[in-house]
Order: structure tokens, then C-alpha cells, then sequence
């Protein structure tokens, strides 16, 4: 950015404004309804409930065997 360029000059100023304008919250709060939506779904994931799986005809039956 040896010379000054306009048009990327505005761009970024537009960028920075909009960035500006976006509603933030503050982590701590956010984090802990993430964790208490993902402890509410847990007992719907079926990586985490095996019983789900049994029930999906595309589910390999075979074990993983790492090469």
C-alpha cells in the first residue's frame, strides 16, 4: 500500500463501519446458553447415543481400523 488507493480506502472504511454497526454480546453470556443448547441435544445426537445409530441403514457396520 505504497500509494494511496482510493477506492480500497472506501472499501475498508465501509468494511470498519459495518463491523461497527453489529449487535456484539458478551461471551460469557453467549457461552453458556451454547453449552445448555448442546446439553439440551445431546440426547438427540447420534454420535453421542449409540441407540440412534442402530436405526440408520446407512451406518457402516464394520469397526474403524486406523492405518
Amino acid at each position: 500500500m505504497d500509494e494511496l488507493d482510493v477506492p480500497q480506502l472506501k472499501r475498508e472504511v465501509e468494511s470498519l463501519q459495518y463491523q461497527l454497526a453489529i449487535n456484539r454480546e458478551k461471551s460469557s453470556i453467549t457461552v453458556t446458553e451454547l453449552v445448555k443448547w448442546i446439553e439440551g441435544c445431546v440426547c438427540d445426537d447420534p454420535f453421542l447415543n449409540p441407540e440412534l445409530m442402530r436405526a440408520n441403514p446407512w451406518v457402516e457396520k464394520g469397526k474403524c481400523v486406523i492405518l
